[in-house]
């Protein structure tokens, strides 16, 4: 097949890079306009129509341009279609025309989504099935053992490690539970974070084997206790947060065969340099110590420090600095410090938090899930670092990558537009609420959200104070159907109310927000 591609001068070089490693047979051809979006259909039709095309079997337009291609295909006789909007999309049209039906009106961007996300798990599978192969070529090294491998390094995806937050405080089973539940968003390792200020070693066996029994998952430990460290590697964790100038010389006898996270402090006399260049300063010398004392698998740890004060920018200038020195010591970036202590959604702050850290070279993301703001920052952590990784391959920005963190907003708009001419002829009435209350004789419900089960819970009541049923489910059309099957409603607003608060708490359960029963969403 002879594809003839249409783009702009600007695009032209990237256009062919594209396409150059295909089979199909392509020509590019950049028309006289700066911007491929500034093309119009009449404008590349008469730009077109003296050329000899017909031994093309395609033409395909910028997705960008605006309204309908066809004038292109009667001006030159050759069938027509809109292409990609991103340039790197490109390959995967013209790898897929027998199963894409392209379109004159639509770009082909749109029309391949199922194919950018199988594209997509393909890449990503791609690298963690072969990664020993990977490690062995491009450097790296391994948290954990026993078939619990995590590799690390600048040729994989940022990992994620998921904290245990105040984990001495909890009991057995909530640690499996919050153990399990960070496997199910993705984690690549569990971290058992314990009591600053209020060592309890004592404790650590039992959270070690508690983690062990709910994942697989590497376990590390967060701490700068020199007993709990020492305990913990007794019980076999798989990796230590953290060493500094104050426990160093305690604990370096038994870490020398521990991955060891690294800080430029001395928490024990209260040290921690605020400026870049002191804080760059004093952590390439903390290294320097801990390998002069048999320290050697380290992971380095600038500190992410809050916006503003004491400075996020200032912090990240740390960090900056000390990959243009070493560029082969794996670093750690806490995105804790900043999505705790700011008053807006995490998505987006743990999306360009991750993008900032595949900047500076971080090879390992921290994410406590610690205060309700920030539930579900461990899924978006792990979204947000295969994004960084996919565009550093793609060499392109964090977009129309198969994987997004878009939640409450999206890339574009897919419903269609209302329609004024239905109203002519027609009674428009408006809309006005009764608040007059009659009771359903079948009974009443009380709907709740179950947060351990991830469910939504539904009491069904045929007398005041006395519950009869439980109808649990994730989506609310289960739950009003199976509610219907067991004829527990007999009015119709009955039913149209409890629709309207189930679909309310799916949303809250989707989104982590609170239910409150006949209340507000947002």
């Amino acid at each position: 097949m002879k594809v003839f591609v249409v783009t702009g001068r600007i695009a032209e070089e990237g256009v062919k890079r594209a396409v150059s490693k295909l089979v199909v047979d392509v020509e590019v051809c950049p028309l006289p306009v700066s911007v491929a979006s500034f093309i119009t259909p009449e404008y590349a039709a008469e730009a077109l129509r003296n050329l000899s095309l017909r031994d093309y079997d395609l033409i395909l337009m910028p997705g960008s341009v605006r309204g309908d291609v066809s004038p292109v295909e009667e001006a030159t006789g050759v069938p027509t279609f809109k292409g990609p909007t991103d340039l790197n999309d490109l390959p995967l049209v013209l790898s897929n025309l027998k199963e894409i039906e392209l379109s004159r009106t639509v770009s082909a961007t749109e029309l391949i989504t199922d194919l950018k996300e199988e594209r997509t798990r393909t890449e990503l599978r791609h690298v963690e099935e072969n990664w020993r192969e990977i490690l062995e070529e491009q450097g790296g090294f391994i948290i954990g053992g026993d078939g619990r491998e995590v590799p690390v390094g600048g040729a994989f995806p940022m990992r994620v490690i998921a904290e245990i937050v105040n984990a001495p405080t909890m009991d057995p089973e909530a640690v499996r539970r919050r153990a399990a539940y960070y496997e199910s968003q993705g984690a690549d390792v569990v971290d058992i974070g314990m009591l600053a200020g209020s060592p309890e070693p004592d404790a650590v066996e039992g959270l070690v084997a508690a983690v062990r029994e709910a994942t697989d998952l590497p376990v590390s430990i967060d701490t700068l206790d020199p007993s709990e460290i020492r305990t913990a590697v007794d019980a076999g964790v798989d990796l230590v947060l953290s060493v500094d100038r104050g426990n160093m010389a305690d604990v370096a006898s038994y870490v020398s065969d521990v991955p060891v996270v690294v800080l430029p402090s001395n928490m024990r006399e209260g040290v921690l340099p605020h400026g870049a260049e002191e804080r760059f300063i004093a952590l390439m010398e903390t290294i320097q110590q801990a390998r002069s004392v048999g320290i050697m698998k380290i992971i380095a740890d600038p500190v992410l420090e809050p916006a503003l004060r004491p400075g996020l920018l200032e912090s990240l200038r740390a960090y900056q600095l000390f990959r243009t020195v070493d560029q082969e010591t794996p670093m750690l970036f806490g995105l804790g410090n900043v999505t705790e202590l700011i008053d807006a959604d995490s998505t987006g702050v743990n999306g360009i938090l991750a993008a900032l850290a595949a900047e500076v070279g971080a090879d390992l993301l921290f994410v406590p899930e610690y205060s309700p703001k920030a539930a579900g920052s461990v899924r978006e952590a792990v979204a947000a670092s295969r994004m960084m990784y996919l565009a550093g391959r793609r060499g392109t920005p964090p977009k129309d990558l198969g994987v997004d963190l878009l939640v409450l907003k999206e890339k574009r708009r897919s419903e269609k537009p209302y329609d004024l001419g239905v109203e002519e002829g027609v009674e428009i009435v408006e809309a006005v609420g009764d608040d007059d209350l009659v009771l359903d004789d079948r009974g009443w419900f009380i709907i709740r959200i179950d947060r351990e089960e991830g469910l939504i819970a539904v009491v069904h009541y045929r007398a005041r104070n006395e519950p009869d049923l439980v109808v649990k489910g994730r989506e609310a059309r289960d739950i009003y159907q199976t509610i219907l099957r067991r004829g527990l409603v007999g009015r119709l607003d009955h039913a149209a109310y409890l629709g309207k608060e189930l679909l309310k708490a799916e949303t809250a359960l989707n989104l982590g927000r609170s239910y409150v029963q006949d209340g507000a969403l947002f």
